[in-house]
């Protein structure tokens, strides 16, 4: 028997009121294309999300190789395996470039390919260094697949492919070409757990996955074509605090929310005149890091972006967490506390600057830490973290009060 790459065990997932699935165990073997079936709403995403490790369990435990990643207990573990995964979203933000986003999807195995032959086959070479967002719904899912089979496709080790309805949206002859590359895929030793409706795909199938029913069915195993040797080469693997670090650079997304919260508050502090020479110490630093902490708490702008075509969750699946602005609040608040110094005339001490700094990253990340966790929640919109962000207040008090 292969070796099992996944492993479902007494798997009960609700979703809201209703238990989704209910004692679903399920294995995918090194070598295995495993397609789930049933009727929409049957539950063939929620199983893909389970999989990978996304979803709250009721009980059992997922496993990738022999590490589990995820049980009903809410603990969590890297996957140690490449994993790739196509969610129903694209799971791509529209200001990524093509070949980018799908070189950052390969680096997570730690290796790359040359992508010119998939994009050419998908007729995407010509938009290889466009944005996502210039591209039509047809051509970014073609791109949002890419991302899901190339890390296998470089990965030197089994790799665990997860694609939820890959085929939605492609022309005939791109299903053609998919199902390919999903032999191709199987016959190199990745295990492949994908939920369609398309009987071109499922003819790709070693074992078919009735989610209705829960149970497995043995097909014939699809005969392999002319497997080609793919040149890898080592490549590092992408960060969530690098890919946040350059997308933050590229979109200045801090200027429209963070920094503009800043100079707002800073503005109104400037109407008030020459007023500093009037306050004690205490007061004095409240004031000045007033606008710094007010860049804090707008918190991370990333969080709604990523929430655009599920890109956060894809992150959370193959890289094992979702970007951050990761060093940028620390440039902003030393920028702004320097920039209130200056407008209201106070000291310029370096360490009322590195203070705010410090402040600046703190509250940030903070407040999208808060961000974040609300999106795992069945209505996260219907959590204001705005609520929240008061309880911030007693750690700066305590802060200004060490500075006087």
């Amino acid at each position: 028997m292969a070796k099992a790459l996944l492993n479902l065990v007494d798997v009960q997932v609700r979703r809201g009121m209703n238990t989704v699935l209910e004692g679903c165990t399920l294995a995918v073997g090194a070598g295995q294309t495993v397609v789930l079936t049933g009727a929409n709403g049957a539950g063939k995403s929620t199983l893909l999300e389970t999989a990978a490790g996304l979803l709250p369990m009721e009980q059992g435990h997922v496993e990738h190789g022999e590490v589990v990643v995820a049980d009903a207990d809410g603990r969590r573990r890297p996957s140690p395996l490449t994993v790739g995964m196509t969610l129903q979203r694209n799971g791509v933000l529209g200001s990524e470039l093509v070949a980018e986003h799908l070189q950052t999807a390969m680096s997570m195995s730690g290796h790359s390919v040359d992508i010119d032959p998939f994009l050419e086959a998908f007729n995407l070479m010509h938009r290889a260094n466009d944005l996502v967002a210039h591209l039509s719904q047809g051509q970014a899912r073609k791109v949002a697949v890419l991302a899901g089979l190339l890390p296998a496709f470089a990965s030197p080790t089994p790799a665990l492919i997860i694609l939820d309805e890959p085929d939605a949206g492609l022309d005939d002859a791109s299903i053609e070409i998919l199902g390919q590359w999903l032999n191709e895929l199987r016959a190199m030793g990745h295990a492949l757990l994908v939920a369609t409706h398309d009987e071109r795909v499922m003819t790709q199938a070693t074992h078919l996955y009735n989610t209705d029913q829960s149970e497995v069915e043995t097909t014939t195993e699809p005969p392999v074509g002319k497997v080609d040797a793919r040149t890898s080469r080592e490549v590092k693997p992408l960060s969530p605090s690098a890919f946040g670090v350059k997308i933050h650079l590229r979109t200045m997304m801090w200027l429209n929310t963070n920094a503009m919260a800043g100079l707002l508050t800073l503005g109104i502090l400037l109407t008030l005149g020459d007023f500093m020479e009037e306050l004690d110490n205490l007061q004095r630093m409240g004031f000045i890091l007033a606008p710094t902490l007010a860049v804090g708490l707008c918190g991370e702008p990333l969080v709604a972006a990523l929430r655009e075509e599920r890109a956060g969750v894809w992150w959370r699946a193959v890289g094992g967490g979702e970007p951050h602005a990761g060093w940028i609040p620390l440039a902003i608040g030393a920028v702004f506390t320097f920039l209130t110094t200056n407008g209201l005339q106070d000291a310029r001490e370096i360490h009322i600057i590195l203070t705010g700094a410090v402040l600046c990253f703190v509250v940030w990340h903070s407040v999208g830490w808060m961000q974040r966790s609300t999106q795992r929640l069945a209505r996260p919109h219907a959590v204001f973290i705005g609520l929240l962000t008061p309880v911030l207040i007693l750690p700066y008090s305590i802060l200004i009060g060490l500075l006087a």
